[in-house]
């Protein structure tokens, strides 16, 4: 009875000295919070889609589970190296780079972001479809087009303004 009743008394101790730890450590990372869940959400994306390609591509029995176990160490060694980049920015650069705050961690992020999205990118043209790259340029493409005929439509043309100064 004695061992529960010390063993109460150090998870109580551990408890009262753990919380305010990690409410501290929460609360400096607070403003790098949507990095670290939006670069959580591409690795999670980029897990279902492969997942799924997976299954279309080999059937139920091509999934493996075990194939999942890179999925931890990948979110949290992309998470730390986030949260390393912005102790670099907060404790070693201070002022902002540029004028842009914390922009070391801006581009580690953004640098993990643009690994899942090319991974999805691959994932996707296993599957038979066109690659993410060609179908933005297409877009881009088509909203210039769109743009260069909206602006032909609003601003008349030169030879109109002549034959409405001649009447």
């Amino acid at each position: 009875m004695k061992f529960l009743l010390a063993l109460k008394d150090f998870l109580y101790d551990i408890k009262e000295f753990l919380i305010p730890i990690i409410t501290i450590i929460l609360t400096f990372i607070t403003p790098i919070k949507g990095m670290l869940i939006t670069t959580t959400l591409f690795v999670a994306i980029d897990t279902l889609f492969g997942i799924y390609a997976s299954i279309k591509l080999g059937g139920i029995k091509s999934y493996k589970s075990s194939k999942l176990f890179n999925l931890v160490p990948k979110t949290f060694f992309y998470l730390s190296t986030i949260i390393l980049a912005y102790l670099v920015n907060q404790f070693l650069i201070i002022t902002p780079v540029w004028g842009i705050e914390n922009l070391i961690t801006k581009a580690v992020c953004a640098f993990w972001i643009y690994i899942e999205i090319k991974s999805l990118d691959e994932t996707s043209m296993k599957l038979g479809n066109k690659s993410f790259w060609v179908l933005l340029k297409e877009a881009i493409r088509k909203l210039y087009s769109i743009k260069k005929d909206l602006s032909e439509l609003i601003e008349p043309k030169n030879d109109d303004k002549k034959d409405e100064e001649e009447l």
